[in-house]
């Protein structure tokens, strides 16, 4: 404390400058010099410090290594103020080219640290220093010698132009040969040297273009030697996976998939120790980053994401046969994990052609004997839950046993043990995921999970009731009112976590339990109103949460001497050292080297939940406006993740908002005007982070998102036809791929038809605004943008383009002609009508189905427009039917029959045609057309049509048979009820005379009906 304090007085000082530095240059002891060059450093750091310097400390050369820093700073001052530093350019040629080894370590040693703090200073005189470099790398065989050119050829990339790529191009072999050799000698200092890839990759990927394929070379051959350093191993496993990112045509040109693949699946199958710790939290989101084995899945998942399915699955799939037919349970392992991973980026794919298959063998894997293959597998189960929705809910019969049984064998051997076993995340993990996805599909299976849940609520395993709890909260998100009589004894287990005084566990149980799923917010889905008393002490851990900075992890410029900055001046005159007028110095940067990493449990589990908490309805309305708030701090987090939760969760509060104003209720009034405020805030940030943000997935929940607010609000999200014209540039950019977060990776290679699936599904997510803006807005201001939308779909219909691609576009132009009227279709009908009759014939159902359906509401959007065409659209409707095979297209058929029927109905031969439509009734998988049918008919009868009475024994089954179930919306069943009563009061002899011939239930059930209130 005296030193500190005797420190300061002396920074008093004027002269403090002079002072240190005949310190730096005369003391004896070297950890004396170094520590004066630090504080010397941080006193002239600023601008203003500077120039009260004298001339001669300006211009005096330093004589030891330790001045680096300095040197580097008085570079970029005087870059700053003239341009130029004769003296040290000179002084750095001296050193750089002389004989003595010692002279010219110093030498490459200032030039790297001037390369990192004032890369600009060196840019005019890169390309003699290129040279220079070059010679080095080639003649030298000092290794620290040779490291420093290549960390200064790592902070010179941002100041390559065309000019010297030639030069630096030559350099990248040089630069990898010396990699290798230090490999075998330094592994750190290797990893040290291969940020030059990094910066390469991230500004300059031209330049490395030619060299990728020995750059992947030499990263397979060291992540695949088990005899290297584990970090070092994860270190190039992490630089392929980045190559694979930005360069993904280069990887498929050169045929390096199945050579990645070779490598990839023997890393998968190996085992560290803490593999199957029990005690683990071995989430599914756990740093990937930490084992070899775990990189190379996540480079496997990176593949899937950025690759085309077409060029990955088919060797991927070989290995796998390979690995599950092995005797070797490591081998097995690994097979599943490569599946787990491919889940989310190739998923359409899987669903086409792999799904009963690889799901097939998924379950057999949760039964096998081994812990590993067992948890592997497990977490397949999970991950193909969580992004083969709604496809693998039908194999919910083969798998739910599966798990319970998993999940009971668990619980008996925890209660035998006393602690938690192998498993344990995994088996909850795709339990969990499964179920939350189930919806009513789980009510059979809730008494069985629930007895299980609440009894993992009981064992001591603090882990085990983290994760019972999480399952509640997906459970009750499922099944809705179905949990009510499993409340009481939840929540009992559950109040002890909101008290104030709690043991650390119990305290790490309720942050880790309450944010990792957010289980109060799925309970507020059943609860509504009753979630009021729960809902202060569970927002004070929200936004506690929320305001945390776990994860971010910092780098300060000064590392291992924290206690100088207690030393500096209080006046932040020139605080920042601005280079040129474009950049800010990074020492003075609050987060330099700032980086979040994923936490294990989810970063963004607390926002969703923060938006399903609208569920309680108008009982949430005190706590909404400081939600609102405190999400809209962390509206820019680090982490794209949160930040994409974070959006998404203000945009569904906007609309609980919006409900709640236009609701009526006591309260309501004048909060028209804060959804208003709400949208000019939100909608303008959303659109930022589209237009600039480069990750991918951020920006397509950023665009989900936009489309959520524009279909609840309406004409409240455009009311500005500034946001109008944002979101159509955004659409128009997003099918022409010139967003940031499309990588067009475009040079040099050419271009291929197949595209990674996440590629296409920002396509996607963009073109569904479109849709949004038909409905949000009234013809007169959508039409203009009309006539530039409707190509970007039909340019989707080409022969060559993909089954999804085709799907999506005409199912999207159906959306668009459903929700506009005669005028605004007027120009559009004859095209979009051809498109539609052209997809009718389509190879694949789902884009017949679309089709049929967009046939349907063009005929009925557009009037009497198209009442000339009807003959040739009942024909069209005729021959289809009667080759289709898909359920679901011929139940689009029948909706688009009664379309037709609903806007001309003289115009419709119905005697030959609605007897055809009967007998093709109930609908059995489209059944949102419903609505239309029942529309069809209910009209039928009001006009008295003699169809209706020649076909009333039909009608009147159909409607007994659809009344009573979920089939159809509550508005159509009120319209059902109202029917049944009209007929039997205003025709009743026909109705009694066909009830004669039902049988008894249905006549029960009939009567039941004329009696309800």
């Amino acid at each position: 404390m005296q030193a500190t304090h005797e420190l300061r007085e002396l920074y008093k000082d004027p002269n403090i400058a002079q002072y240190l530095y005949a310190t730096l240059c005369m003391a004896q002891i070297p950890q004396v010099r170094q520590y004066s060059a630090v504080l010397l450093r941080k006193k002239i750091c600023k601008t203003k410090a500077w120039k009260q310097l004298s001339e001669e400390p300006k211009t005096a050369k330093p004589v030891v290594q330790a001045i680096g820093q300095l040197v580097a700073v008085i570079a970029k001052h005087e870059w700053q103020q003239s341009r130029q530093w004769a003296e040290l350019q000179q002084f750095m040629n001296v050193l750089t080219q002389s004989k003595d080894l010692e002279q010219c370590r110093l030498g490459f040693h200032i030039v790297g640290v001037v390369a990192s703090v004032a890369p600009e200073v060196l840019k005019p005189h890169l390309i003699p220093l290129l040279a220079l470099f070059g010679g080095c790398l080639q003649t030298c065989a000092d290794q620290q010698l040779c490291l420093d050119v290549v960390k200064a050829m790592s902070s010179l990339v941002c100041c390559l132009g065309s000019e010297h790529a030639p030069s630096f191009n030559a350099l990248i072999p040089l630069a990898m040969e010396f990699i290798k050799r230090l490999i075998e000698v330094d592994q750190d200092k290797a990893m040290d040297a291969m940020e030059l890839f990094d910066e390469l990759l991230d500004s300059e990927v031209a330049i490395l273009l030619p060299h990728i394929k020995p750059l992947i070379k030499l990263c397979l051959d060291v992540a695949s030697d088990t005899k290297r350093d584990s970090a070092l191993r994860v270190r190039c496993l992490c630089l392929i996976s980045w190559m694979v990112n930005v360069k993904k045509k280069t990887i498929v040109k050169h045929k390096l998939i199945p050579e990645l693949l070779d490598i990839l699946f023997p890393i998968m199958a190996e085992v560290t120790d803490n593999d199957l710790d029990a005690d683990e939290d071995d989430d599914e989101d756990d740093d990937l980053s930490q084992t070899p084995s775990a990189s190379a899945a996540q480079l496997v998942d990176t593949m899937a994401l950025h690759l085309p399915p077409e060029k990955l699955i088919p060797p991927l799939s070989q290995h796998v046969e390979k690995y599950l037919t092995s005797d070797n349970p490591l081998h097995k392992k690994a097979a599943y994990l490569a599946m787990a991973v491919i889940a989310e980026g190739c998923s359409e794919a899987i669903r086409e052609k792999y799904l009963q298959t690889f799901l097939q063998v998924i379950c057999q894997g949760i039964g096998h004997e081994n812990p590993h293959v067992k948890n592997a597998a497990l977490f397949a189960l999970g991950e193909f839950a969580d992004y083969l929705q709604p496809d693998i809910n039908k194999f919910a019969g083969d798998v739910m046993p599966i798990l319970l049984v998993q999940l009971t064998q668990m619980a008996q051997q925890m209660g035998q043990l006393g602690k938690n076993v192998p498993n344990l995340s995994k088996t909850f993990y795709a339990l969990e995921t499964f179920c939350e996805n189930l919806e009513e599909g789980l009510v059979p299976y809730l008494p069985t999970l629930m007895e299980q849940i609440l009894l993992f609520l009981t064992l001591p395993s603090h882990r085990a009731k983290e994760l019972a709890i999480s399952c509640v909260g997906a459970a009750a998100n499922a099944t809705k009112e179905a949990m009510l009589p499993y409340f009481p004894r939840i929540i009992e287990h559950l109040k002890g976590y909101l008290t104030e005084h709690q043991s650390e566990q119990d305290s790490i149980l309720r942050t880790q339990a309450l944010g990792k799923y957010g289980l109060f917010a799925s309970l507020s889905l059943v609860l509504k109103a009753d979630m009021a008393p729960y809902m202060g002490p569970l927002l004070e851990h929200m936004f506690t949460s929320l305001q945390s900075t776990e994860g971010v992890v910092t780098s300060e410029g000064d590392g291992g001497f924290p206690l100088f900055d207690e030393l500096e001046d209080s006046d932040d005159e020139d605080a920042a050292i601005h280079s040129g007028g474009d950049g800010e110095d990074s020492d003075d940067d609050e987060l330099k080297g700032a980086a979040w990493r994923r936490l294990p449990g989810g970063e963004g589990g607390h926002q969703p939940g923060l938006g399903r908490c609208g569920n309680m309805g108008p009982a949430f309305m005190p706590f909404l406006d400081n939600c609102f708030t405190q999400l809209l701090l962390v509206a820019d987090h680090p982490s794209p993740d949160v930040q994409k939760a974070v959006l998404s969760s203000l945009a569904k509060l906007t609309v609980v908002l919006a409900q709640f104003a236009a609701s009526g209720v006591p309260g309501a009034e004048g909060r028209m005007t804060d959804v208003q405020k709400a949208v000019s805030i939100l909608m303008p940030k959303l659109i930022e982070v589209c237009q600039t943000e480069p990750e991918r997935e951020l920006v397509i929940g950023a665009l989900e998102t936009l489309a959520v607010l524009v279909k609840e609000l309406k004409s409240v999200a455009v009311e500005d036809p500034k946001h109008v014209e944002h979101i159509v540039s955004l659409v128009r950019s997003a099918f022409n791929h010139k967003l940031p977060s499309q990588d067009c990776d475009s040079d040099g290679e050419e271009a291929e038809d197949e595209e990674a699936e996440y590629d296409g599904l920002l396509v996607q997510v963009a073109g569904d605004l479109v849709p949004a803006l038909a409905q949000a807005l009234p013809p007169e201001r959508f039409l203009p943008h009309l006539g530039q939308l409707v190509p970007l779909f039909t340019g989707k219909l080409k022969e060559r383009s993909s089954r999804s691609d085709r799907s999506y576009a005409v199912g999207t132009l159906a959306e668009v002609a459903q929700h506009l009227n005669r005028d605004a279709l007027a120009p559009f009908c004859q095209p979009l009508l051809a498109v539609f009759l052209g997809c009718m014939r389509d190879a694949d159902a789902e884009v017949r189905s679309n089709a049929v359906f967009g046939l349907g509401a063009l005929a009925e959007s557009a009037g009497d427009a198209l009442v000339s065409e009807y003959p040739a659209l009942l024909a069209a409707l005729s021959s289809m039917l009667s080759k289709e095979s898909s359920r679901q297209a011929k139940d689009n058929i029948c909706g688009a029959v009664a379309r037709l029927i609903l806007t001309s109905v003289n115009a419709v031969p119905m005697a030959e045609v609605f007897p055809v439509l009967l007998q093709h009734l109930p609908l059995e998988e489209d059944l949102e057309e419903n609505v239309t049918l029942f529309r069809c008919i209910c009209r039928l009868y009001e006009l008295r049509h003699e169809q209706f009475l020649k076909n009333l024994p039909q009608i009147l089954r159909l409607v007994l048979g659809v009344i009573k179930t979920n089939q159809v919306t509550p508005d159509t069943r009120t319209s059902l009820v109202q029917l049944i009563k009209s007929t039997s009061s205003e025709i009743p002899s026909e109705v009694q005379a066909v009830l004669q011939t039902f049988p008894p239930d249905e006549q029960e059930l009939f009567n039941a009906i004329l009696a309800s209130p």
